[in-house]
This record gives structure tokens, C-alpha cells and sequence, in this order.
């Protein structure tokens, strides 16, 4: 029960921060999934569509495609981050902790913090990625 309700809260909160970001755009904006213009990530086979905001900047919410049975690596990023799985089976690793995370989980990445993600199974992973600051990507040394 208190499992249940504590994804409640998060999922709320998840919701209440991406309206906040969202609110502050000048169009309304109604697309489904399935019509989600993708952009590749650099030379990797991550895909993500910004959604509102501004990824250079923040704030900003976007969906990430991680193709399934794609391993991420070991990676950080400067800003915290909120994301919650949309589809697929999305593994999430960090202090050592790794946990498969199916559509509805949350998850709260701290800034500055490396952690590992995954997409387990053949089914791609898409994600809601809300995050304050810029999105970058930091690599280990």
C-alpha cells in the first residue's frame, strides 16, 4: 500500500513539474506518441523529441527512446533529473542499485551522480525526461 502510494506522490510531482515547464510555452501542443518527430542523439542509436522548453538551457521535458537491449554505459549529468517509464522495461543502476523499472515507475536522478541505464527486453524504452537545468551528458574520467 504505501509502495503504491509513494509512486502516487511521485508521479504527481513528476506531472506538477512537467505542467509548471509546459505552462510557460506560448502553443498548445496535442500529439500522440505515435506521431513523436525523433531526432538521433549524436552517433548513438538513443532518439529523443524534445516536447517543450529548451534541452540547451532548461527547463525542459523530452521523451528518450533507448532501443531495446541497448546498454547505455556508465554516465552522469550535470542537473538532477525526473524521468518516468513510458514504455518498455527500462533497468536503472545507480550507488550500485540496480533496479527494472516497467511503464509508470519514477525515478528521481540526482545531478552530478553517475548511474548506468539499460532497456531490457526486445521492446524499445521510451521515457518522460523532465529536468530544470540543461541537458547534457557527463562522462566518467
Amino acid at each position: 500500500m504505501f509502495k503504491s502510494a509513494l509512486k502516487a506522490i511521485s508521479a504527481a510531482t513528476l506531472i506538477a513539474l512537467s505542467t509548471a515547464a509546459f505552462a510557460g510555452g506560448d502553443e498548445d501542443h496535442m500529439t500522440q506518441l505515435k506521431d513523436i518527430e525523433w531526432t538521433q542523439f549524436g552517433n548513438t542509436p538513443l532518439h529523443l523529441s524534445v516536447l517543450w522548453g529548451d534541452r540547451e538551457t532548461g527547463p525542459y521535458g523530452m521523451y528518450l527512446k533507448i532501443p531495446g537491449g541497448f546498454h547505455v554505459g556508465e554516465h552522469g549529468h550535470t542537473n538532477t533529473y525526473y524521468a518516468v517509464t513510458i514504455q518498455g522495461q527500462w533497468e536503472h543502476t545507480r550507488a550500485g542499485k540496480k533496479e527494472v523499472l516497467p511503464v509508470g515507475s519514477f525515478v528521481m536522478q540526482p545531478g552530478e551522480e553517475y548511474h548506468d541505464d539499460a532497456c531490457v527486453g526486445p521492446k524499445d524504452c521510451i521515457l518522460l525526461v523532465v529536468q530544470n537545468g540543461k541537458g547534457d551528458v557527463l562522462l566518467p574520467q
